[in-house]
């Protein structure tokens, strides 16, 4: 089971798209969101963008034995 984490939502939806089940509803936030919590929301989005672009997958015009032999060839091995 999966739960919302009401503390860390910043209201983005992308949880919506992914839920099997369809059981989360949107609800405006309450008034307990302080500056503070804005902004450690923003450092976590920009975490998770930069995590998303670092794992992203590079091209895959990218031609795999030339990957290979420059690799290779960095170690001195080619």
């Amino acid at each position: 089971m999966h739960t919302v984490i009401a503390a860390y939502c910043t209201g983005c939806e992308l949880c919506l798209p992914p839920c099997p089940v369809d059981c989360i509803d949107m609800v405006p936030a309450s008034a307990a969101w302080t500056g503070a919590d804005a902004a450690a929301a923003k450092r976590r989005t920009a975490f998770r963008k930069e995590r998303f672009e670092r794992d992203r997958p590079r091209s895959t015009s990218t031609n795999r034995r030339a990957v290979i032999a420059a690799i290779l060839k960095r170690k001195g091995k080619g």
